[in-house]
């Protein structure tokens, strides 16, 4: 008996339709203007190159760039690409990982030579100003997991560990207390890197000895809290959307004048939680507005004086609880201001102290601390 022919689709027509869709789907990035803001991915998609080299058999950099972030259903690849490597036990291509539950980044290489460079600094800073300094630096929320990790994704921390050694050898850093080892999902978000209020008040009340003040319970702050927040190592992590957290935030009772000043521009504001912000792709900007090259926070019912911190945007959840024990609580971040370290301090004839508050990402790569700290 004869065996019955299966169709079959030629060899021919599924080259040319491969063809065809490769070509339909190169022109369509080509026709796109780019330049426009993702959401998704928190950045600018590259913008339509002036003047392309195609002199020669080869793709210049720009172009690839560009056609690589417009080409069509590529929040769709990313997503199947992402989704891949962490079933696979890879992390993700957009610099983020997943793990039992929560999302977190990737780990921090290992820079002694960076840290121990801006501690120097850092000291001098202090000790030409006469007053006390204090380092405050969290282990991530990567680390804190690490031993629920597989074995390929939690040895690649190890690059941490020698940071860590480094900054418990100064006797000016600040260790976080143990419910971040015991409870670590409840001190960061699942969508984002920064720690959340109860992580931020976990050092708020390591830094009341070294500050010296006496910490308030957290229902002594006014308290509201902003569902929906979807953070930046989601958007970093090429994965669904699937998850959000709720920002819960705390600022003191009493009246308070907030002045910011970027690159020159001024700006007053009578409060440090702006909820207008949290329905906004840039939702943690509920705290203080956002980042700033120089914030000023006025409180003239504190006990204390002039607080001066150098910082990223990990104390900016902090600066509000702070708040509540300094009249005045300068703050630098060396990413957005124009001077250098010093200029701060010669804003204030009252500094009781200089406090550092910066990610281990901050301490060990960010050359403009370094250029900056002096």
């Amino acid at each position: 008996m004869e065996e019955k022919r299966r169709f079959r689709i030629p060899d021919s027509v599924v080259v040319v339709a491969g063809l065809l869709l490769l070509l339909v789907a190169g022109l369509a990035a080509v026709l796109s203007q780019g330049g426009e803001f993702s959401v998704w991915e928190r950045r600018y998609l590259a913008e339509r190159p002036s003047a392309p080299d195609l002199t020669y058999w080869k793709t210049d950099k720009a172009v690839e760039s560009f056609l690589t972030d417009h080409v069509p259903g590529r929040r769709t690849l990313v997503t199947l690409d992402s989704c891949a490597q962490f079933l696979a036990g890879r992390g993700s291509q957009l610099g983020a990982w997943y793990t039992s539950g929560t999302l977190v980044e990737s780990p921090v290489p290992a820079e002694t030579s960076a840290i121990e460079t801006k501690l120097r600094r850092f000291g001098r800073i202090a000790d030409n100003a006469g007053v006390p300094w204090y380092l405050v630096s969290p282990r991530t929320h990567g680390w804190l997991l690490r031993d629920r990790m597989i074995p390929v994704v939690a040895g690649a921390y190890s690059s941490e560990a020698e940071s860590y050694a480094l900054l418990e050898t100064s006797p000016h850093y600040v260790s976080m207390p143990d419910a971040f080892n015991a409870d670590p999902d409840s001190m960061y978000y699942t969508t984002d890197h920064h720690w959340t209020l109860q992580g931020a008040y976990q050092a708020y009340l390591s830094l009341s000895g070294p500050l010296g003040y006496e910490p308030l319970p957290l229902e002594s702050f006014r308290l509201t809290e902003y569902a929906g927040f979807k953070g930046t190592t989601l958007a970093r992590s090429g994965l669904p959307d699937l998850w959000q957290d709720t920002l819960v935030c705390a600022e003191p009772e009493s009246a308070v004048t907030m002045t910011t000043d970027d690159h020159g521009v001024e700006t007053v504001c009578e409060s440090l939680i702006f909820p207008e912000k949290a329905a906004t792709w840039d939702g943690y900007a509920v705290y203080l507005n956002g980042n700033h090259g120089t914030l000023i926070i006025e409180r003239p019912d504190a006990p204390e004086g002039t607080l001066v911190v150098y910082k990223d945007s990990m104390a900016n959840c902090l600066l509000p609880l702070l708040s509540q024990h300094f009249r005045h609580v300068i703050a630098v971040d060396a990413r957005y201001d124009d001077g250098v370290f010093s200029d701060a301090l010669a804003r204030s004839n009252d500094t009781t102290a200089v406090l550092y508050v910066y990610s281990l990402e901050s301490l060990a790569n960010d050359t403009e601390i370094t250029r900056k700290a002096k």
